[in-house]
C-alpha cells in the first residue's frame, strides 16, 4: 500500500512540474526540473524493484549452482525430499523409498538444514 501511494505522489509531482506556469506573461528559460523528476521517478523504480529482483536471482542461481547429492530440498510446489543425483539441469529427488522424481533445478526453491525430513517424519 505504502509504494502505490509513492508511485501516486511521484506522479502527480511529475505532472504538475511539467505544467506551464500560471503566469503567463513571463518568459523565461527552460527548467530541468521536469527531467530531475523523471530522472529521479526512474531511479526510484530502479531501487525499489528491479534492483532486488536481480539480487534475488541471483541468490537463487547461487543456490542452485551448489546443489549436491544428499542435500535436503524443498521444491516451488512444496515437495521436501533428498537429492539423490545431480545432473547438467536436472537433479534427481528422492520424496521417500519408493519415490524419486526428476525435476529442473531451477524448481529448487530452498536447501534445508540436514535432519529437516527425519524431523518431518517423526512427527
Amino acid at each position: 500500500m505504502k509504494i502505490k501511494s509513492l508511485y501516486t505522489l511521484f506522479t502527480l509531482l511529475l505532472v504538475t512540474s511539467c505544467m506551464p506556469p500560471a503566469d503567463a506573461s513571463s518568459e523565461g528559460g527552460g527548467s530541468f526540473l521536469p527531467f530531475f523528476m523523471i530522472l529521479a521517478f526512474f531511479l526510484f523504480i530502479y531501487f525499489v524493484t528491479i534492483r532486488p529482483q536481480q539480487k534475488r536471482q541471483k541468490e537463487h542461481q547461487t543456490l542452485v549452482d551448489s546443489l549436491e547429492k544428499g542435500d535436503e530440498v524443498m521444491t516451488s510446489s512444496g515437495l521436501v525430499g533428498r537429492i539423490d543425483a545431480v545432473k547438467d539441469r536436472y537433479v534427481s529427488i528422492r520424496l521417500n523409498e519408493n519415490v524419486t522424481i526428476n525435476m529442473q533445478k531451477e524448481f529448487i526453491s530452498s536447501k534445508l538444514p540436514k535432519g529437516t525430513i527425519n524431523s518431518i517424519e517423526s512427527q
